[in-house]
């Protein structure tokens, strides 16, 4: 074996450890904005992380919590309220959040783009309710944290301060994650994902398509007002 192969080989290996001792910390970021307004992912409510979502309202300056979500795939009629995200606010309400300062927010359900387009719907409610604005924090789970960030960032632009708050992934050692096929998939399937955040064009983006079709709204109080 020559030495260029073996350099080689070892330049391999290193990338390949510094890969996996960064890129979970990496993908799973914590960078909050000072902000009223908390946004939580639907399709996190059965994460036992739900309880660190309701202790950041509370004990943040938030005034309102946005629950965002699509619809399930085989819903048709786009009146049930067996959504993510109204799954969402009920946790929310289970662990003390003001049920005054919930609102839940469906989008239909697509194939491509979904935190996306959750963005974006979050975005068009917050500009018909007429809310002012003082930043977003987004409220996930783990290694999808970054990609949270980027996709909302886009969707909003540069006038919105957009934080992110990772809450813990249950499922594999996030330390280890390479020693669980859980954690394997779940970082690699992130990571990829992190790279279509950061590149792929996208509805609204001065460079995509200007599909503007994407977004249906059910956006209500979680417990009855429009």
């Amino acid at each position: 074996m020559s030495g260029t192969v073996k350099v080689g080989i070892v330049a391999v290996l290193l990338t390949v450890i510094v890969f996996a001792l960064t890129i979970h910390d990496f993908l799973a970021i914590n960078h909050p904005v000072h902000a009223n307004v908390l946004v939580v992912e639907g399709w996190i409510w059965e994460s036992s992380a739900m309880k660190d979502a309701a202790a950041e309202f509370k004990s943040g300056p938030y005034t309102t919590v946005v629950t965002v979500g699509t619809l399930p795939s085989w819903h048709e009629s786009g009146q049930s309220d067996e959504t993510a995200a109204s799954r969402a606010a009920e946790q929310l309400k289970h662990l003390g959040v003001s049920e005054q300062a919930i609102h839940i927010l469906t989008v239909r359900n697509i194939d491509n783009h979904r935190t996306y387009t959750s963005a974006l719907a979050v975005k068009q409610w917050l500009l018909n309710s007429h809310l002012p604005v003082t930043g977003i924090n987004v409220f996930t789970i783990g290694a999808h944290a970054r990609k949270s960030l980027v996709l909302f960032k886009r969707a909003f632009g540069d006038n919105t301060p957009i934080g992110v708050i990772a809450g813990i992934e249950n499922g594999y050692d996030p330390e280890r994650w390479w020693l669980s096929v859980n954690g394997i998939y779940t970082v690699l399937r992130k990571t990829i994902g992190y790279l279509y955040a950061e590149w792929w064009p996208l509805p609204d983006d001065p460079h995509a398509s200007p599909d503007h079709d994407q977004v249906t709204l059910l956006g209500r109080n979680a417990y009855g007002s429009c």
